[in-house]
């Protein structure tokens, strides 16, 4: 039945895919309110919070107190789009997903050159939302994933100009999936832990500049789960309706970033960034029988299904700037351009309609005592591109995607 392989091929989508706006593929960067304020330009090497554990762990250097840090970023993303289902049927709509990312960071000095920290945060997820009952509801109704990392972490000061630091990402993928298609409602639900490690340097050439280069890991992921059918029709449902397990592999891809700041002067801090991401780890994607109960696919270990992803490597370049206003206020600026994965058409999904995207970022900051509250908001202008492909290469959609995010975060520090 094909939309039962509609849904199978979709799992890996959800396994790997909060709103697709943010960084190409379902890679994300909100958790920092500060380093929002700026693009996230010098991500890691600014050191005005505590957030360096999620982008360069040898950046908690910077700050000489200990100090815990609280937040959450908002992404809302809208899309409008036109086209056919290939299915032979027409129309157009609007969907907009809106979704609440927290995150937590806490460092504490054990001495002038050893800092231990953790983090909470999420670098990798998806939603995406359409209306029941929109023409495309064989390619997908609900996708949404949360990849939340819990990352111990050390730095250790060498000398006065060189800093190193590393962490341990422990990663769960939690993962929903919906779609429908002949009276045949499925619903998919699966997570997984999974273990990485992230590795930083930051060097100070001079007292006015920090220049770092961090990496990440790759995760892998067997993603375990349930997908649930419901027929609607009472010939089908006795055959069809129950849970029944499956599996996907997956492998979230390693980053190299590449950070720098400097100090014009008390006033004015200028910082750059580079990432390069190893999407090309997406290929293909095999959703795999766990027991022997699948309709379609009565033996455990059967391949339900097998997509060609082919998604390709990509950069995200930034740039930003901060002004003191005083010893109080400080505002940020700033701008970046972010490479999509896909190829060509014929590979993008109605489920992760990826397109570039350039940044427009404002942020501010309020000092007080030990106390420091950041907020950030950045407007995401992106091509969606068409979708001339799909989850399958059975029933192939043709659609063309317009669209827009804003994010939105916000932070409090305390400092001892």
């Amino acid at each position: 039945m094909k939309q039962v392989i509609i849904l199978s091929a979709a799992i890996g989508a959800v396994a790997l895919s909060a709103v697709t706006a943010q960084a190409a593929g379902f890679q994300l960067n909100e958790y920092s309110a500060a380093g929002m304020g700026r693009a996230f330009a010098g991500a890691g090497v600014v050191g005005d919070d505590f957030s360096a554990i999620g982008f360069n762990p040898a950046g908690m250097s910077l700050n000489k107190t200990s100090g815990i840090q609280a937040g959450a970023s908002m992404v809302s993303l809208h899309a409008d789009y036109k086209g056919d289902n290939g299915a032979g049927e027409m129309g157009h709509g609007h969907t907009r997903v809106t979704r609440v990312m927290p995150n937590g960071f806490a460092q504490y000095k054990l001495n002038d050159k050893m800092t231990l920290g953790i983090g909470a945060y999420v670098p990798f997820g998806l939603a995406t939302d359409y209306e029941n009952g929109w023409f495309g509801e064989m390619h997908g109704g609900l996708s949404q994933v949360s990849a939340t990392n819990i990352s111990p972490s050390l730095a250790y000061q060498i000398n006065d100009m060189v800093s190193v630091g590393a962490a341990v990402n422990f990663e769960l993928i939690d993962a929903r999936l919906t779609s429908s298609a002949n009276g045949i409602a499925q619903d998919l639900r699966g997570d997984d832990w999974g273990v990485g490690y992230s590795l930083g340097v930051m060097v100070k050439p001079t007292d006015k500049m920090r220049l770092g280069v961090s990496y990440r890991s790759k995760v892998s992921h067997t993603l375990e789960g349930t997908v649930k059918l419901t027929a609607s029709d009472p010939m089908y449902a006795a055959r069809l309706n129950g849970k029944y397990g499956v599996t996907a592999k997956v492998t979230l891809p390693e980053t190299v970033l590449f950070s720098g700041a400097y100090d014009l002067n008390n006033q004015w801090t200028v910082s750059a960034s580079a990432r390069w991401t190893r999407w090309s780890r997406f290929k293909n994607l095999d959703v795999i029988t766990a027991d022997n109960h699948f309709p379609l696919a009565p033996i455990a270990g059967a391949a339900i299904s097998q997509t060609h992803e082919n998604w390709q490597n990509t950069w995200f370049y930034a740039l930003g700037a901060d002004y003191k206003v005083n010893k109080n206020w400080t505002l940020r600026f700033g701008t970046a351009y972010d490479q999509t994965v896909i190829r060509s058409p014929e590979y993008r999904t109605t489920r992760i309609p990826d397109g570039r995207r350039i940044w427009a970022s404002v942020g501010v900051s309020y000092a007080t005592g030990n106390i420091q509250v950041d907020a950030g908001y950045t407007h995401l202008f992106l091509h969606g591109g068409n979708v001339q492909g799909g989850e399958t290469k059975k029933a192939k959609p043709n659609m063309k995607y317009s669209s827009n995010a804003e994010m939105l975060g916000l932070s409090v520090q305390y400092k001892f």
